[in-house]
């Protein structure tokens, strides 16, 4: 084999690793293909059935089979601050009919604030791991889910005024560093 000049390896290295480097990225846009798609629906819908005019963020927020919503926070044409729950049928689809896009002027209601003060009344020394809005029976609900003491709770807050509407529910700790192993 013939001995390649110190110029002809860098090229070499340079080319493998680009083409290592557009592999990944080809590998990401396939991967959050389909979430991206999601988000973009719910934007459309917003922008249509709640005259979004810019979006400041969304939210992705699942419970039950029936309720998975992306909600979409912006401005409207006015420049009322807005949420928007869209909601997504089990198929990844925007859902039809009455309930399926659910417009609240954040004027009045909940923050992200006071949802974090809630937990803080009711678990005391929580960690708002995540907090989103979302549903819950039915009713439209900041879902917080906090850490104390290595455990994990939900809790979910009525949007509108804060009230709990559920929790605060412990998930299962792994029986794994319990002490409860067999």
């Amino acid at each position: 084999m013939r001995n390649l000049g110190s110029g002809k390896w860098i090229a070499i290295i340079i080319v493998v690793v680009g083409l290592l480097i557009l592999g990944i990225n080809q590998f990401y846009v396939h991967v959050m293909a389909k979430p991206w798609s999601k988000e973009q629906l719910a934007i459309n819908s917003a922008q249509e059935k709640a005259d979004i005019v810019s979006v400041t963020r969304t939210f992705n927020s699942v419970w039950t089979d029936s309720s998975t919503y992306w909600v979409v926070e912006g401005k409207n044409t006015a420049q009322e601050d807005l949420m928007v729950w869209v909601k997504f049928n089990i198929d990844g689809s925007v859902a039809e009919g009455a309930n399926a896009v659910h417009v609240e002027k954040t004027a009045g209601t909940v923050s992200y604030q006071a949802a974090t003060d809630l937990l803080q009344k009711d678990l005391p020394g929580a960690e708002a791991v995540r907090i989103v809005p979302g549903s819950y029976n039915g009713k439209y609900a900041w879902q917080v889910f906090a850490k104390l003491n290595e455990r994990y709770y939900y809790i979910f807050y009525n949007f509108r005024d804060g009230t709990k509407l559920g929790g605060p529910m412990e998930l299962p700790a792994t029986l794994k560093g319990t002490g409860q192993e067999d």
